[in-house]
């Protein structure tokens, strides 16, 4: 039982890191100022990395534990779990893409001396979100804590924090555009 105690704390917590990320990597790439920009994206690859280590220690936990029955075949073959299968589904397509993330994040500085993955690193980077996103999914479909208040409370406090700062950024851009100097610049003042 104290494998299954490990497996849902780890998974929360890294919930919460992956959500903490989220948001700073929000924040962080809508911010003008290097000193900032440079201490959000610090703060965002450490909360990120801490995350995966718990995502690790998360899926170790589960899988070694007898409390439920998730074995490490679920890792390649969807719905193989004999514990809410579409759940751990859902959990394990998160892992790919928060993982997909890191590898590629880890690589970022080789890779940026190439022009066209400097263009796609955006959209490669979007599997992180989604993965994210799919966490929140895992969260309220697979724990056997999903249904308290006390888990509610997180979830919904994780989808908050991420909802605020993907408003913020969004704000912030829009203020930037407005400004005389974006304006002249695409060509909407002489």
């Amino acid at each position: 039982m104290t494998l299954w105690y490990l497996a849902r704390a780890a998974g929360v917590m890294a919930l919460v890191l992956f959500t903490v990320t989220a948001s700073l990597g929000a924040l962080g790439a809508g911010s003008r100022e290097p000193e900032r920009r440079f201490w959000l994206q610090y703060v965002h690859r450490s909360a990120a990395v801490t995350g995966l280590i718990l995502l690790l220690a998360h899926v170790v936990a589960v899988i070694t534990d007898s409390y439920v029955s998730v074995s490490a075949s679920v890792l390649v073959l969807p719905f193989s779990s004999g514990y809410r299968p579409f759940a751990v589904t859902v959990g394990v397509l998160a892992m790919y893409g928060l993982v997909l993330a890191a590898v590629v994040g880890a690589a970022r500085g080789r890779l940026a001396r190439s022009a066209a993955f400097t263009k796609r690193w955006r959209s490669i980077h979007i599997a992180a979100s989604v993965g994210w996103l799919l966490s929140i999914g895992h969260s309220l479909l697979a724990g056997t804590d999903r249904g308290t208040p006390w888990m509610l409370a997180i979830t919904l406090s994780c989808l908050a924090a991420v909802a605020i700062s993907v408003a913020v950024r969004m704000r912030s851009r829009a203020v930037q555009a407005s400004t005389p100097l974006s304006l002249a610049r695409a060509g909407r003042i002489r």
